[in-house]
């Protein structure tokens, strides 16, 4: 999935406390000139002190959703406010931005809830509030549900050229979001599930990569994620690369694609296995898989392998080294027999 770069994000409620199961408020870097967007909590908020909504919902009944939205700019602007579901990127962490990304496991997703996008027009200094309806189903649902109200400019500014020499220009947007957390049994515990779907070899910036497709199958939200993947040649068990992922997270009902590269050595087409170790606190998964590097992507990975690693000639740099030497001699014993002739 190609996902829009967006500059200056500010995603609000991004990660889950590991046993409390809420996402915690993140600020912004920086005070927001574009636009500011303002949850109005509801009663029925379980975290009054957070910045997002955390709510308790009730099977049967439609959930009002009000986002005061200003601008305290001096021009005016025509913004978008999008409900979005949160997903996992394929760098291992909790995302909520526009997307198709689903999990054929989840139960229902926010989206699918809740009343679709708006637009709005607000002129310099001017301050709107929009409300979403999100009706809970009538047999209402396990665990969480998980997304975002995703406030963007869709008019892309295009930033000057620091220097004559840049013939390109970036496009960015500014977006901020708001998470949206619903659960009707708050206090309910749920096991987390993951699953390892798939493991197959495909490129990344034009280098191949291994990429184990891993699933949450569980409508909860955790952090801490940690993997530890090794990659071994099937027909030695020689190991030839091992990489860390820390403090990854995964959104409820998700999946993303996690590459490890094949090092930095030269290899042999043949048969691989990936072995994949994930924690989360006191949880442990251990996932094992082959998977075949083709000779196609094999002189792929070498052809990369020698292009970051050159060899250095060093017969090169020793002729190069005695001519320099040479040359000097010679400069110097010249010299001494002009100061000879003089004398």
């Amino acid at each position: 999935m190609h996902i829009k770069r967006w500059l200056a994000f500010s995603l609000i409620g991004l990660l889950f406390g590991l046993l409390i199961g809420r996402p915690p408020l993140l600020q912004a870097a920086t005070k927001p000139t574009n636009f500011v967007a303002t949850p109005f909590l509801p009663k029925n908020q379980l975290s009054k002190k957070a910045g997002y909504f955390d709510l308790k919902v009730t099977p049967g009944q439609t959930q009002v959703l009000k986002l005061a939205v200003t601008n305290p700019g001096d021009t005016a602007r025509t913004l978008e406010v999008i409900p979005v579901n949160a997903t996992t990127s394929d760098a291992g962490s909790v995302v909520y931005i526009p997307s198709t990304r689903r999990d054929p496991s989840a139960q229902t997703t926010f989206t699918a809830l809740t009343s679709g996008a708006m637009t709005i027009k607000l002129a310099p200094h001017q301050g709107k509030t929009v409300t979403f309806r999100t009706k809970i189903p009538a047999g209402g649902f396990r665990g969480q549900v998980l997304g975002g109200l995703f406030v963007t400019d869709p008019k892309a500014t295009v930033p000057k050229p620091k220097s004559k020499k840049q013939n390109f220009r970036l496009q960015n947007r500014y977006a901020e979001v708001t998470a949206v957390s619903l659960t009707c049994q708050p206090k309910k515990a749920i096991p987390i599930t993951l699953k390892l779907a798939a493991v197959k070899v495909g490129l990344q910036n034009n280098t191949p990569m291994v990429f184990a497709k891993i699933r949450n199958l569980a409508p909860v939200l955790f952090g801490q994620l940690q993997i530890q993947a090794q990659v071994r040649q099937k027909s030695t068990g020689r190991v030839i690369t091992t990489q860390h992922l820390k403090q990854g997270s995964m959104a409820p009902n998700s999946w993303f694609n996690y590459g490890v590269k094949l090092g930095s050595k030269d290899l042999a087409a043949g048969t691989y296995s990936l072995d994949l170790h994930l924690t989360s606190g006191t949880r442990h998964w251990h996932f094992k898989q082959n998977f075949v590097l083709s000779a196609k992507r094999t002189r792929e990975h070498n052809t990369t392998v020698k292009a970051v690693k050159q060899p250095v000639n060093w017969w090169l740099w020793l002729i190069l080294a005695l001519t320099l030497l040479s040359l000097l001699l010679v400069g110097t014993y010249w010299l001494g027999k002009q100061r000879s002739k003089k004398s």
